[in-house]
């Protein structure tokens, strides 16, 4: 056999009973204990050496990195030193303005009021410790992951964990937005020069993020841990020195430059307290992150992500009311032009000079954590739609890792929905603020009540009582609290903002019900069950080749024709402009080599796409056999004219591919002297599980090919034995499993083609891959076929045929 150079391995003809998974190697141990860590990375080490490594575009391989197997999942997952900057940037990064949010709603009511935002930061730092605590608590009631999500749909059912779900996505593309857009502000009002540059610097501060967070999550944490590490000491430092100069009297009062205005009122309701209490819980964002992410720390993962959250709680605690102390004793005060805590640190670090490097460092640490503040939502939103896509509330492209062990295209979402919010809002914070809090305190109040009757169905279990008790008190105080900060916020914020996130909310639950109805229905309706194998008579009902010039390309194709017909009739169709009609047919004419008619489209079935696809619909007159409609691929010249042609091609084949009874055989691009000696066709069927749309597909191949037919299997996570058990059961096709431990499709189907067309050199292989033809919502389907495409586009004597199975 040839060597791989996919990174996949066989397989064949049916696996072992007890698989190392993706990542193991023929000759690797089966087991990689961990009695011996080294021994295991040293494997693991081999395993890359092992598995040739996918090839990648220069350009991506510089920006994102090598492809990882996923036996090197273990090598990406974070130790608590790291988990720390990627997962708690975001809570963080509050201290910077929580304190500042309840003072400004505190000052605007009475200006005297100002005293206050001592005892509401101690109400906001109580609740940020219920928070954690009950966090803490799920981490270990379920360390699959999943926070408000997949608590509320665990204990509150389907809607609720859908709002839980909708409202963190919407919170996650809100603190991408609003942080960047905050730190790329405060660069700004530094250097003023910079201001028309706001929104494109946003945009590429969320590109450099996204990118980051696309090479992985060591990757991003060693990239994050500096920015996120520097903040907290520096603030540590200058809350110390601060409150020693305060003990010692030499502590200045801030200035403050352009107060906002204040208000004159002698005392102040209990709304405006509750007000600013709302406000200052903005210092709660991001608790929620390290409970959705579980699954990227080392093990033990409950015990190290839940010391992670303690540790985040004790940080932020500090931190969040050290600026407290320190505003309420340098008497700071909101300003339209200088941050409350660039107010206090400069009051901090007034002296000599080499104070002055202190307050700068801390401005430019404070900078560094609110843009990577993003990175929490980065780490978040991935993994919460991908557990989505998973339960099939969201589109299954969303479940797949990339090259990296990344959700990359959850990152790649993210990045370009909070790219259009800036563009919308032309990255303005004062905008974008308002929208903020109300989606990850619903997820909060959500996530409470669900975790309060997780204990209350312990109770009947035999959980001990004062222990449930004490934990019930926790969450349930927790809920109650938050859902109280959420009518405060709902009632404030309504109409300056707020009322945009009421109702995306209900249009993201609304589309994820869609999309969960939408593939409950089409499983059900292509699942296989024994006996399911349609039985087709012969070969397809004809075969008709498009033409629209008379070149190699156009002669590849009807040998193809010629060799798949077995008996069906072979016919050329001229799709062409109808002013190179004559021409063409008087060359199709004088060739000699070319025996089969050519027709063109009659005028009462149109022009264009549309009269191609009305004139085929026509020629499918057998119920039991499909039409097989082959493509052939033009070398054109670089031009404006080809550019136009390979657009109206592109069109044309999307179009026939979601047409019913209608396969699609697209020709490679490569045609050599070997592909004119060839005289049979075998038949390859790419199946992913054994359903009707795969039966269908193997129905085809074999009306084609006859016992030159087999069938093959690229495995992922799946149970590959009990899938060849299956197939063997609905299939008389001879199954192949391929493992990939780089995830690749494209790569080892490529290499099963070559590795056919090697050892028969007058063989052209049809890869037949089965394709689910739907009336609506055809986006959440066939996003494979792209990928298997690109991979045999150089494939000598290689033809992709793409079978469909129409699902009404």
């Amino acid at each position: 056999m040839p060597p791989r150079t996919d990174g996949c391995a066989r397989v064949s003809p049916t696996p072992p009973a007890q698989s190392g998974g993706p990542g193991t190697t023929p000759d690797a141990p089966e087991q990689l204990g961990p009695e011996n860590e080294a021994r295991s990375r040293r494997l693991r080490r081999r395993m890359r050496v092992i598995y040739d490594v996918p090839v990648r575009g220069r350009m991506r391989t510089a920006l994102i990195g090598v492809p990882l197997p996923t036996g090197a999942l273990e090598d990406e997952l974070l130790p608590k030193r790291l988990a720390l900057p990627v997962f708690a940037s975001d809570a963080l990064s509050s201290v910077a303005y929580a304190t500042e949010a309840a003072l400004l709603v505190l000052v605007v009511a009475s200006a005297s009021s100002a005293k206050y935002v001592v005892p509401v930061s101690i109400a906001v730092a109580l609740l940020l410790a219920i928070v954690v605590a009950s966090y803490r608590q799920t981490v270990h009631a379920y360390p699959q992951g999943g926070g408000a999500y997949v608590v509320a749909s665990d204990q509150l059912g389907e809607v609720p964990g859908l709002i839980a779900a909708a409202s963190l996505l919407v919170d996650y593309v809100l603190t991408v937005a609003v942080s960047v857009a905050a730190g790329i502000l405060a660069i700004t009002s530094a250097l003023t020069w910079l201001s028309p540059w706001l929104l494109p610097m946003s945009l590429v501060a969320v590109g450099v993020l996204a990118m980051v967070n696309l090479r992985g999550l060591r990757e991003s944490g060693r990239a994050f841990a500096l920015p996120t590490y520097g903040f907290i000491v520096l603030m540590a430092i200058t809350i110390i020195i601060g409150a020693i100069r305060d003990f010692t009297g030499t502590l200045p009062h801030a200035a403050t430059p352009s107060p906002v205005t204040t208000g004159t009122a002698a005392t102040i309701g209990i709304l405006v307290l509750l007000r600013a209490f709302a406000s200052g819980c903005s210092a709660l964002t991001g608790v929620e992150a390290i409970a959705n992410g579980v699954q990227a720390f080392r093990p033990p993962q409950p015990k190290n992500a839940a010391t992670t959250l303690g540790l985040l709680g004790v940080i932020a605690i500090f931190l969040f009311m050290g600026v407290t102390y320190l505003a309420y004793a340098t008497h700071a005060m909101p300003s339209a032009s200088v941050s409350v805590l660039s107010q206090v640190a400069a009051a901090v670090w007034h002296g000599p000079a080499a104070g002055r490097v202190g307050y700068y460092l801390v401005q430019i640490f404070t900078f560094g954590v609110l843009v990577l503040a993003a990175n929490t939502a980065f780490q978040g939103f991935p993994r919460l739609i991908g557990m989505m896509a998973q339960g099939n509330h969201a589109p299954r492209l969303f479940q797949y890792v990339g090259d990296r062990l990344v959700y990359s295209n959850g990152v790649t979402a993210l990045a370009a929905i909070s790219g259009l919010l800036l563009i919308g809002f032309n990255a303005s914070v004062d905008n974008l603020i308002h929208l903020y809090l109300l989606g990850v305190f619903l997820a909060f109040t959500l996530s409470q009540v669900g975790m309060v009757r997780f204990w209350l169905r312990k109770r009947h279990e035999g959980a001990p009582l004062h222990d449930l008790a004490r934990k019930i008190a926790i969450n349930a105080t927790g809920a109650i609290a938050t859902g109280v900060v959420l009518v405060i916020i709902l009632g404030t914020k309504f109409f300056e903002g707020a009322w945009m996130v009421t109702v995306t909310i209900p249009i993201i639950i609304a589309f994820s019900m869609v999309v969960h109805r939408h593939y409950r229905r089409v499983d059900l309706l292509k699942h296989a069950s024994p006996g399911d194998a349609p039985e087709l008579s012969g070969p397809p009902c004809g075969i008709t080749v498009l033409v629209d010039r008379l070149d190699e390309g156009t002669a590849a194709a009807v040998q193809a024709a010629r060799l798949i017909a077995r008996g069906a009739p072979v016919t050329g169709l001229f799709v062409g402009s109808r002013l190179d009609w004559e021409r063409v047919s008087g060359a199709w004419r004088r060739d000699h080599t070319i025996d089969i008619p050519l027709a063109r489209i009659p005028r009462r079935d149109g022009e264009g796409a549309d009269g191609v696809i009305t004139h085929l619909r026509r020629m499918v007159t057998d119920d039991s056999s499909d039409l097989l409609v082959v493509l052939p691929c033009h070398n054109r010249r670089v031009s404006h004219a080809a550019f136009r042609t390979w657009r109206q091609y592109r069109h044309l084949r999307t179009r026939l591919l979601r047409q019913p009874k209608i396969a699609v055989a697209e020709m490679p691009k490569s045609i050599s002297g070997a592909w004119w000696e060839a005289d049979h066709v075998i038949s390859l069927v790419a199946m992913a599980k054994t359903s009707k749309p795969s039966l269908h597909a193997a129905a085809v191949a074999v009306a084609i090919s006859g016992d030159d037919t087999s069938a093959v299997h690229v495995a992922g996570s799946e149970d590959a034995v009990a899938l060849a058990e299956e197939w063997r059961d609905a299939a008389p096709v001879h199954l192949e499993i391929i493992e990939s431990p780089y995830r690749d499709l494209g790569g080892p189907l490529a290499n099963a083609v070559h590795d056919i067309t090697a050892a028969d050199k007058s063989a052209i292989c049809l890869l037949v891959v089965p394709e689910i033809v739907v009336a609506k919502w055809r986006f959440l389907h066939n996003q494979r076929t792209a990928l298997i495409r690109r991979a045999l586009v150089d494939q000598e004597r290689a033809v992709l045929v793409t079978v469909p199975y129409a699902i009404s």
